[in-house]
């Protein structure tokens, strides 16, 4: 299974031809968090009424996991163990991280928000932004 940053979400939405490639080759099942899902519609609304039942049917192949205490507890963990090397991530991007890293799956992401040497030596995390 794959785990999907919202970055790659609106990018497979855009029909970004090497994120779908990378993604579909893999094939389903995805898993998002319940931020991703909302960073997505978010990035939607604003332009009048804006449905956002039908935003989320246009990934509904993307199966979101909620945000637990447990997730929140590591993001904390990961969190001071950044700090403890000088760097701090936003809190949005290390519950999504913490949540992948909860599922053990890889964590694809297709922006910089992620690039940290922490996360790289704690989960498997791919960078669509590369290629």
């Amino acid at each position: 299974m794959m785990f999907l940053d919202s970055s790659v979400i609106i990018d497979m939405l855009e029909g970004v031809p090497a994120v779908v490639e990378y993604v579909e080759d893999r094939g389903q099942p995805y898993l998002t968090s319940t931020l991703c899902v909302f960073e997505v519609i978010n990035g939607e609304v604003g332009f009048g009424a804006t449905d956002v039942v039908a935003i989320r049917q246009e990934f509904g192949g993307v199966r979101a996991l909620d945000l637990t205490e447990q997730i929140a507890l590591e993001a904390g963990r990961m969190q001071s163990q950044l700090m403890d090397d000088g760097e701090r991530m936003a809190t949005r991007d290390l519950l999504i991280a913490a949540t992948a890293r909860s599922t053990g799956d890889e964590l694809v992401v297709s922006d910089g928000d992620f690039e940290t040497q922490l996360l790289a030596d704690l989960m498997d995390v791919t960078y669509l932004g590369e290629l």
